[in-house]
C-alpha cells in the first residue's frame, strides 16, 4: 500500500501509525485562523483517553482527503487542502502546513 502525503506527528493520536494517517479522511479547523496554533486537526483522537481502536484500514489519508476550514490558509480552495504534503504537529495536533494568504 502506498503512504499519504499527510505526516502525522501526532503519535498519541488513534488514526496514527507509523506517522501516517489512517484515519481515511481529516478535518482541519480553525475557521479564522491567522497562524499555525490556531488550526487544529479536528479528528484528531487522543488515544489514552480513547476506548477506540482504529482496527479498519482506511488507507493512507491524501491531501485531497482533507477537509479545511481554515479560510486564510494558502492552500484552502474551497474548503478543501490542495497543499502537495500536509504535516500535522505533535504537540497539539496544530496544522504545521498553514501558511497565511
Amino acid at each position: 500500500m502506498q503512504n499519504g502525503n499527510l505526516k502525522c506527528n501526532a503519535d498519541d493520536c488513534v488514526y496514527n501509525e507509523s506517522r501516517e494517517c489512517k484515519a481515511g479522511g481529516i478535518k482541519v479547523g480553525g475557521r479564522q485562523a491567522t497562524s499555525t496554533s490556531e488550526t487544529v486537526c479536528a479528528s484528531y483522537v487522543n488515544r489514552a483517553n480513547s476506548g477506540f481502536t482504529n482496527t479498519v484500514d482506511n488507507g493512507y489519508t491524501q491531501t485531497q482527503d482533507i477537509k479545511c476550514e481554515a479560510a486564510n490558509c494558502k492552500y484552502n480552495e474551497n474548503l478543501l487542502c490542495k497543499a502537495d504534503n500536509v504535516k500535522i504537529n505533535a504537540q497539539d495536533a496544530s496544522c504545521d502546513t498553514f501558511v497565511l494568504k
